[in-house]
């Protein structure tokens, strides 16, 4: 595997000890088949299983060493960042971290564990390389939080809608939520450890509120988000000074179903449905203390009309500069699609903090090593519909060729076999 060894070989100044252990599980997880679990790398790597568990315990600092890979690769020029989470189903009770998360596939909770991930998008090459996956797990006061609001959920059933009568404005510092929390400690490790000029943080719509907007200007990133299609949204008052008490701040109120069409941007019309995209740069809403950069997507099909809101606290961005950057963010998604279905980050069978932590992160670590790897596969087969199961079944199939070979080698030690197996490896391909 000489395109390996090119690529992890400036990663060794990480690993002083067990850089062949290292190296062992990358070629065993190119070519493996069957659950990414520590007893499965044993039978796949020349070392015995305890060995690869001392591996998973130790610390390893991945942020660093997914840097150090993809700084000489991905570009960082026009680069945003992004974060999502994601949950792996387990099962039992003694996994690091288990609880019950909900799942968007499902539509419901399940038990499972819940990680944060953070990546380097290129937003015109609609390419993500991952940077660190972080298990997101409750501190005693946020569960015992939680299990107070759902008391007050239960008894406020059938209960008057509104607060108690009599009761007064409190204005308490609320502790973070365990998303803004993990994500908080995610940009100080990201910024403490690489050196990028990235401007722009992008999230979900679950980021689109103030207390991320907060996050993202501590560390010196403008939001790009979404809000929800019914948000409440004011021009600034631009009238004179009334002469008396605090100067007017919210003037007229957006109305959506009436908008001026000098903010429209663009139009076009595609099998009955009309999309037109309005852009007002300069927008307030109640709960951010910063102006908003607005992109309104409306789209009109049968007199039915559904629309998206997409925002940045970066009042200079351009309209499409917002598109493309909110809908490069699903990227991240097909990170966490690969990092699940090739590397392990489903069916890992880890249950202590570190081995959980080493699991997933090595799952992360492999989706940028296919990456580089796919990209000299595809020019070397000439063909650029090749797939990670492509990749996978040519390694799978070097790996048993010199296997073979090293048999044959010792019954006859002088014979001719030729190096060339690429008729072989093209054997168990999708794309041939």
């Amino acid at each position: 595997m000489p395109e390996i060894l090119l690529i992890i070989n400036g990663l060794k100044h990480h690993f002083p000890r067990n850089f062949p252990t290292f190296l062992a599980i990358i070629g065993a997880m190119l070519c493996m088949s069957g659950p990414k679990t520590m007893l499965n790398i044993s039978r796949w790597t020349p070392f015995c299983y305890k060995t690869i568990e001392r591996f998973y315990q130790r610390r390893i600092p991945w942020l660093e060493l997914n840097w150090s890979l993809l700084k000489n690769f991905a570009p960082t020029t026009e680069s945003i960042i992004a974060s999502d989470e994601t949950i792996a189903k387990k099962s039992g009770k003694k996994t690091h971290g288990l609880d019950f998360f909900f799942s968007s596939v499902l539509q419901k909770t399940v038990k499972s564990i819940c990680f944060s991930g953070i990546s380097v998008i290129h937003p015109y090459k609609k390419r993500s390389y991952p940077l660190l996956l972080t298990q997101l797990v409750f501190t005693p006061y946020e569960k015992e939080i939680a299990h107070i609001q759902r008391e007050k959920r239960r008894q406020a059933k059938g209960n008057k809608v509104g607060r108690p009568k009599g009761s007064l404005n409190k204005k308490e510092d609320k502790p973070l939520a365990p998303t803004f929390r993990l994500l908080k400690e995610q940009l100080t490790q990201v910024k403490s450890v690489i050196p990028l000029g990235i401007k722009h943080f992008v999230g979900d719509g679950k980021y689109g509120n103030q207390t991320c907007a907060r996050i993202c200007h501590e560390f010196d990133y403008d939001l790009v988000s979404k809000l929800q299609y019914n948000s409440v949204l004011y021009f600034k008052y631009e009238g004179p000074y009334q002469g008396a008490g605090r100067p007017k701040i919210y003037g007229e109120r957006l109305d959506y179903k009436n908008l001026d069409d000098k903010y429209l941007v663009h139009q076009e019309e595609f099998e009955g449905e009309t999309t037109k995209i309005y852009h007002l740069p300069n927008l307030i809403r109640k709960s951010f203390d910063c102006p908003l950069n607005i992109v309104l997507i409306q789209k009109t099909k049968a007199k039915r009309v559904s629309q998206v809101i997409l925002f940045s606290t970066d009042l200079g961005l351009s309209h499409q500069t917002i598109i493309d950057y909110y809908s490069s963010r699903f990227q991240i998604e097909f990170n966490f699609r690969d990092a699940k279905q090739f590397w392990g980050l489903e069916d890992f069978m880890n249950i202590k903090e570190n081995r959980v932590h080493n699991a997933a992160n090595l799952a992360f670590f492999m989706v940028n090593i296919s990456t580089l790897l796919l990209a000299k596969f595809r020019i070397k087969t000439e063909n650029p519909l090749s797939g990670i199961r492509d990749l996978i079944a040519a390694y799978r199939a070097e790996r048993y060729y010199r296997e073979t070979l090293k048999l044959l080698r010792k019954f006859n030690p002088h014979i001719l076999i030729p190096e060339h197996h690429d008729p072989i490896a093209s054997l168990g391909l999708i794309h041939s």
